[in-house]
């Protein structure tokens, strides 16, 4: 249901929102929506989650996107991300779905990582702003806690998929509060913008 707040602080306040909060409510909806079919609807299903990862890894990048201020890097990562999803999508097409679904997925993990790096790097050098008053600030932050800690949980269980069924339920835990961290952090990116506004 956290999933939900950044939408009902928006609803609530009934501003319009910009660019990017547009893209981080599509995103919350999203999680939302992912969680509802991998608990509910069809539980476990490589499938689904794969999508889900993918789709997940293309808001995110793209909400980066928003956040870069330089227009080359903005390019830069619009020609990757239309590479990158080629690679991607051909990967699954030839090898099937299944196959590089785990490592693909820590790929994704390490460039979201990188770019929310290298977005507080960005806010971090503007001598301007006060970065807690930057709703760029919380949403970098929360996509660094988020994807840190995957790449984490990944690395300690030593990049296996045939890890024991209490490793794997306490990995899946793990990462649950890391997802909740994330989305508390962009609530609170969230009211700031509205706020701002």
């Amino acid at each position: 249901m956290l999933s939900l707040l950044p939408l009902c602080i928006l609803f609530v306040r009934k501003v319009a929102a910009s660019a990017i909060l547009n893209v981080l409510t599509f995103l919350c909806l999203f999680n939302f929506l992912q969680h509802l079919s991998l608990t509910f609807i069809q539980p476990g299903s490589v499938v689904l989650q794969t999508g889900f990862k993918l789709t997940q890894f293309t808001l995110s990048f793209y909400l980066f996107k928003l956040l870069m201020t330089s227009a080359r890097g903005k390019e830069i990562m619009n020609m990757f991300l239309v590479s990158f999803l080629s690679v991607v999508i051909t990967i699954y097409s030839l090898k099937g779905i299944t196959t590089w679904s785990s490592t693909l997925g820590l790929v994704q993990a390490v460039i979201l990582l990188a770019m929310a790096l290298i977005i507080l790097f960005q806010l971090i050098n503007n001598r301007q702003i006060v970065l807690v008053n930057e709703q760029g600030f919380w949403i970098a932050g929360g996509l660094l806690a988020f994807y840190g800690m995957v790449v984490f949980m990944e690395s300690i269980t030593g990049y296996n998929s045939n890890v024991s069924q209490q490793i794997q339920n306490e990995k899946d835990l793990v990462l649950l509060l890391a997802d909740i961290f994330r989305l508390a952090l962009f609530s609170v990116g969230t009211a700031i913008a509205v706020k701002a506004r």
